[in-house]
């Protein structure tokens, strides 16, 4: 059956087999999550501290996310935005430093780890803006997924948030089933001057009606401004 549920629980799969094939095994399961990106354009994100805990705080776990809209990419693009994002625990829980700038920029720590869990770069020079984040998983690496007893067949639906019509729609001039008046393929939404920050580690976010400078007491991260 094709449902998230399928999906997440072959994601934790997923990362099983990754953890013991480029990590030895030593990676905690963390908490894997299926949610959207909102406004973020990132296919998927690792919190910057454990996020999920339960009432006694003896249960610590991180959270690695793969973006609701994404999920039916080409397999090897979600196996490549897992095995990115496990490096990012990797580092998490050695205590190295491995983005700058508000969680955007991937240093040189960043791209020398990649380096060493199945990964290659197209390019020699770092992107200006985020930096070493551009690694590609390898022929080699591809090979290996192979070998996962991974079913492909549950990463063939993805979260319908950017516009797309594909069911049938509501009654024209009402709202759809998410409750939004949609028109012309995108959501109509009021003018509001109303700013949205949100932090690049675990995607809190607030609002402010003016220019704020605001920091997310759970991660430490700077909150970014989106539009």
């Amino acid at each position: 059956m094709v449902n998230i549920e399928a999906a997440t629980e072959e994601l934790h799969r997923a990362f099983r087999c990754l953890n013991e094939a480029f990590f030895d095994g030593e990676l905690s399961e963390p908490a894997i999550t299926i949610q959207t990106g909102g406004k973020r354009s990132t296919m998927g994100w690792c919190s910057r501290s454990p996020i999920w805990l339960d009432s006694e705080g003896k249960i610590q776990l991180y959270e690695i996310n793969i973006a609701a809209e994404y999920l039916n990419n080409d397999f090897y693009e979600t196996m490549d935005t897992m095995l990115h994002e496990m490096v990012h625990l990797y580092n998490k829980i050695r205590g190295v430093q491995d983005v700058s700038r508000g969680g955007q920029y991937h240093n040189k720590r960043f791209r020398d780890e990649c380096l060493r869990r199945g990964f290659y770069y197209p390019s020699n020079e770092p992107d200006k803006k985020l930096g070493w984040s551009f690694a590609k998983i390898t022929d080699e690496t591809k090979a290996k997924i192979d070998q996962f007893k991974i079913n492909r067949d549950v990463f063939v639906i993805a979260r319908n948030t950017f516009g797309t019509v594909v069911s049938v729609p509501a009654a024209e001039g009402g709202p759809s089933e998410s409750g939004e008046v949609a028109g012309k393929g995108e959501t109509q939404r009021k003018k509001s001057h109303i700013r949205k920050y949100v932090c690049p580690g675990c995607g809190n976010s607030v609002r402010a009606s003016k220019v704020v400078n605001i920091r997310c007491d759970d991660c430490d991260e700077k909150m970014v401004e989106v539009p």
